[in-house]
């Protein structure tokens, strides 16, 4: 079983346990459709993933937990969604509760 601490934080600017926004952008577009809050509770650098083209990427990825405010499509039920309490996410697309120096900057 894998166990995170606030080591895995060391060189970000967040920090385990720290409150966040988290920028919730278009799949295909990456635009900003909205917002959403989490916790952050797990880092880790240098993910490797498949974008829907076919290029490989590596990316620094936060699990944020306690979410509120992220809703995915339903599973089960066409046009329905369901609230999603925890999540991993791009470390861009993360931002301070406050004011931060990366709002309206885009990483797409």
């Amino acid at each position: 079983m894998t166990t995170y601490s606030e080591e895995d934080f060391a060189d970000s600017r967040f920090t385990h346990g720290e409150r966040v926004r988290v920028l919730l952008r278009h799949p295909t577009y990456g635009h900003v459709m909205g917002e959403a809050e989490g916790t952050c509770a797990a880092r880790e650098r240098d993910v490797e993933f498949e974008t829907p083209d076919g290029q490989m990427r590596t990316k620094t990825l936060v699990w944020l937990k306690n979410m509120s405010g992220y809703k995915k499509p339903h599973p089960n039920l066409p046009d329905q969604t369901k609230e999603v309490e925890e999540a991993w996410f791009a470390e861009e697309a993360l931002r301070k509760m406050e004011a931060d120096p990366l709002d309206g900057v885009s990483f797409n």
